[in-house]
């Protein structure tokens, strides 16, 4: 911005600053000027307003347009903002000591949604997306949304739906920005949902109306924020989540480790009395369920049913641990009653259209009114005519248009004869081979989770596949009250995770657990997601978590070291996905007092800021000592190497030499080979230290293997999941080291051309420190 404009730009918000009205809670206050603009966020004396983009109040959206306030009028309790084309919204204020209140109680017909600011601010040192509220080390400015209607973001689509990562609180490049919306349901509407579906028919719901949109705006030393949201929480009747007698936001309990496995009621006493020794809060189901959406309970795991379940539940609850099951929100599988033998007319539907003449039971090719709903494929390509579903291939592309290769009475359902112009409804699904249900379908859904949970006393859950509530085309309206639906219908408290960070669901949401196991070793697999999540989660008052990690038959205690060094370095939690045939693991007794001495260093506070700092690199390597009653941290340095075949000439070695050096007396290294690129081998890898120490490994490492020597003689060879492939004896372990520089020589046979690079790590402990009580 040049001079001159930013000089016209102050004197305008100066000018505009002179008229207009302020609001206050305690020393923050609030101004908006006659035309409705947000020119003034003031603590005291310091205005945290920009200068060149001061925001407006309200907007309103018109036939997909946004218009900004042209005029603001003042009353003692009261704004009404004028719009062009002679449209109007009244909007109610509430001073309260914590908080201003902002209602919209009235708007122009015809207004498609209003969008509450932007509010924008200079404060660019944290952003908290989805709780909406952003930082300073001395200021924070936050908005809250006061009910369900009202969504914490910036409004994109039809529906309403904020995809992604939260927008209620946004970074800018003056700063920051907090907004919010709401979309009006009060009429019929034809719009794209689940930004796929596109036409898709939305009835309008009631309460659906616009009026009573509401938030709530304070500003506080940034220490306080949680106390305020406390505040508002309360004195706004928002979801008010506790546990153990305490608000989750202020739980310690909201983000300890829990274990995931697949219990029954043969085995639940083996899974809970591993879970206790580990220190963990609870145990967690996979995949309790045969179906989804009546929530039947696998008769092979619980053959009593939920009354099995809640046996199962109360031995946990016994020795003071948490019991929960994982299920998939509003997924509803095609074995469920909803779907067979009588297909529910509540279903979620993209749209309609009709039969063109009458077809037989037996009937392949279905002559239809139309194709547009019919164009867009998807995983189970159904529709629903009458109580019979049909499974199809494709429509014809020209009229008379045609359903063909239908297989009819899918999923159960009875074949039937149609008549001309019944109703062909296009079913919406999913990847995971399951339907939805529609707006009011998605209330029983809730109301049958909130049974299962009152029957059992279960008392943990994620709403993992949270997305699936957008099916029915409510956008966040139906993604939070499906949550608070759940959450209102328990009759005691629950530990909820979820799939999907959310601004109204943030009061019920105890954590965000993401981070999955499956996709590469125990340290490799999602770990760049796991640590980028950390900021987001402190940024937005979450307690930190590290995701799921898979405890197989093969899990080293050094790996769960690797995760407990980041554990401790984030004050984190995590899960442990330990299933039956992982209870062979050698090292179990070793990797179960490991958590535990991590954990009570953890809990503790041993650790200081600089060694925390240390401790979140993925990087670094360290353990615990315990001797006696002194507890030490390891720490261990890993010098890295690069190999790759050379062309030679003749009589040229081959091998390549390295230096390092090692800062302690009598250790054994551990030497790991890793083998990156998309092809290639090395064949009997050589490995020299100092010029002395010779051991050559007969095997042959291919792309996305790894290789490790340590203090065992043999070596081990592992798949790029961190599998083990087998041991391979070698004639000579690695060598103690003296204090000092040392060499290490590498060389194996491999094609030049290949695209294959080897990664040799050296690891070596390089400092010990003890811990202070």
């Amino acid at each position: 911005m040049n001079k001159l404009i930013l000089t016209s730009a102050i004197f305008l918000l100066q000018a505009a600053r002179m008229f207009g009205q302020q609001y206050s809670a305690g020393s923050f206050s609030v101004k908006i000027s006659e035309t409705g603009q947000v020119v003034s966020l003031k603590n005291g004396k310091t205005d945290y307003v920009t200068v060149d983009s001061p925001g407006s109040l309200l907007q309103i959206v018109v036939k997909g347009q946004s218009l900004l306030p042209v005029k603001a009028g003042f009353s003692r309790e009261n704004i009404i903002l004028s719009y062009p084309g002679g449209l109007t919204a009244q909007i109610r204020v509430q001073q309260d000591p914590s908080y201003i209140v902002l209602t919209l109680a009235d708007v122009s017909k015809g207004v498609e949604a209003v969008k509450w600011g932007p509010f924008n601010t200079t404060i660019a040192d944290t952003i908290g997306n989805t709780v909406g509220v952003v930082r300073s080390a001395s200021f924070a400015i936050g908005l809250q949304c006061l009910n369900k209607k009202t969504a914490g973001g910036v409004l994109e689509n039809e529906e309403g739906a904020v995809f992604g990562g939260g927008t209620t609180a946004t970074k800018k490049p003056f700063g920051s920005s907090l907004q919010a919306f709401t979309v009006n349901r009060s009429h019929d509407r034809m719009i794209k949902v689940w930004g796929r579906w596109p036409d898709v028919p939305v009835k309008a719901i009631p309460g659906g109306e616009l009026q009573g949109s509401s938030v709530a705006l304070f500003g506080c030393d940034p220490g306080q924020v949680l106390s305020v949201i406390k505040t508002i929480t309360i004195q706004e009747n928002l979801p008010y989540a506790k546990w153990k007698g305490e608000w989750i936001k202020s739980s310690s309990e909201s983000g300890r480790p829990y274990m995931i496995t697949t219990f029954s009621e043969n085995n639940i006493d083996t899974f809970l009395n591993l879970a206790k020794r580990m220190g963990m809060a609870g145990v967690y189901h996979e995949d309790p369920f045969e179906t989804w959406g009546h929530f039947v309970l696998k008769k092979a795991l619980f053959p009593h049913g939920r009354k099995g379940f809640k046996a199962c539940v109360d031995k946990a609850h016994a020795i003071g641990l948490r019991l929960g099951f994982h299920t998939l929100t509003t997924f509803i599988t095609t074995n469920d009653s909803f779907v067979t033998p009588k297909p529910d007319h509540r279903l979620a539907q993209a749209g309609s259209g009709a039969l063109s003449s009458d077809i037989s039971p037996d009937t392949t090719e279905i002559a239809v009114s139309a194709d547009s709903y019919f164009r867009l494929k998807s995983d189970l390509n159904s529709v629903r005519i009458g109580d019979e579903i049909v499974r199809y291939m494709e429509v014809t592309a020209q009229p008379p248009y045609r359903l063909t290769g239908c297989v009819r009475g899918a999923f159960g359902t009875k074949k039937a004869a149609h008549k001309t112009d019944d109703p062909v409804v296009r079913l919406i699904d999913h990847p995971y081979k399951v339907f939805f249900p529609d707006w009011e379908l998605q209330k029983e859904i809730a109301a049958n989770i909130a049974r299962f949970i009152n029957e059992t006393g279960a008392d943990q859950m994620d709403f993992d596949g949270h997305e699936g509530t957008y099916a029915c085309g409510m956008g966040d309206l139906s993604f939070d009250t499906f949550a608070e639906e759940v959450f209102s219908g328990a009759d005691h408290p629950v530990v909820y995770g979820s799939s999907r960070d959310n601004h109204y669901f943030w009061h019920i949401n105890n954590y965000l657990n993401w981070g999955e196991p499956w996709y590469g070793g125990f340290r490799e697999s999602q770990s760049d997601v796991r640590m980028a999540n950390q900021p987001f989660y402190e940024n937005n008052y979450l307690p930190n978590m590290l995701g799921w990690f898979l405890i197989t038959v093969q899990t080293s205690p050094e790996d769960i070291d690797w995760m407990l060094t980041r554990a401790a370095g984030f004050n984190a939690g995590y899960a442990l996905v330990l299933r039956q045939e992982a209870l062979g693991n050698p090292g179990m007794d070793e990797i179960i007092s490991r958590i535990n001495t991590w954990t009570s260093a953890q809990r503790s506070h041993l650790f200081n800021a600089a060694q925390l700092q240390w401790l979140r690199n993925p990087n670094n390597d360290a353990r615990l000592l315990q001797q006696g009653d002194k507890l030490y941290l390891q720490q261990f340095k890993k010098y890295d190497f690069s190999y790759e075949a050379r062309v030679l000439q003749p009589g040229q070695p081959g091998s390549q030499r390295w230096d390092f050096e090692s800062v302690r007396e009598k250790q054994i290294p551990r030497v790991v080979i890793y083998a990156t690129g998309d092809d290639g081998r090395v064949v009997n890898p050589v490995i020299e230290i100092d010029n002395f120490f010779h051991v050559e490994i007969p095997v042959t490492l291919a792309a996305g293997q790894t290789l490790m020597m340590g203090e065992e003689k043999d070596a081990s060879l592992y798949d790029r999941k961190g599998k083990l492939i087998r041991k391979i004896a070698v004639n000579n372990g690695l060598p103690q080291l003296d204090a000092g520089k040392h060499s290490l020589s590498f060389d194996g046979t491999a094609d030049v051309n290949s695209p294959l690079r080897l990664k040799i790590e050296i690891k070596l402990l390089n400092n010990e420190e003890l811990l202070q009580h």
